[in-house]
C-alpha cells in the first residue's frame, strides 16, 4: 500500500507543479493585458484633457464671434435689419395661403 501512496503523492505533486506553472504564466498574461488597458486609459485621459482644453477655448465668446465673422461672414445686425412684429408684413410681405391654411383650425368632416 505504501507503493500506491507514493505514486499517488507523486501524481499529486506533478499536478500541483503543472498547476503552478499554468498559474504563473496565466498571471504574466493577465499582467500584460492589465498594462495594456492601463496604457489605453492613460492615453484616453490625455486625449480627454486636450479635448476639454479645446472646448474651453472654443466656448469663449470672443472666439465664437471671431469664428462667425471670419468663417461664416456673420456680423452684428444693423439698425435697418431689425423689424418689429407689426412691421413684418411690410418687410417680408403678407403670409401666403399655405401658411393661413396651416394656421386655421382643422375640423373633421362628417360623412
Amino acid at each position: 500500500m505504501s507503493r500506491r501512496a507514493f505514486f499517488f503523492g507523486l501524481l499529486v505533486a506533478a499536478v500541483l507543479v503543472f498547476s503552478l506553472y499554468r498559474a504563473k504564466y496565466g498571471a504574466r498574461d493577465t499582467a500584460a493585458e492589465l498594462m495594456a488597458v492601463e496604457a489605453q486609459i492613460e492615453t484616453a485621459q490625455k486625449e480627454k484633457a486636450v479635448l476639454e482644453t479645446e472646448l474651453a477655448h472654443m466656448s469663449r465668446r470672443d472666439w465664437i464671434e471671431e469664428y462667425a465673422r471670419k468663417e461664416l461672414g456673420m456680423a452684428p445686425p444693423k439698425a435697418d435689419q431689425m423689424a418689429s412684429e407689426d412691421d413684418l408684413d411690410a418687410v417680408v410681405g403678407p403670409p401666403t395661403d399655405g401658411v393661413r391654411a396651416a394656421d386655421a383650425p382643422q375640423t373633421e368632416a362628417t360623412p
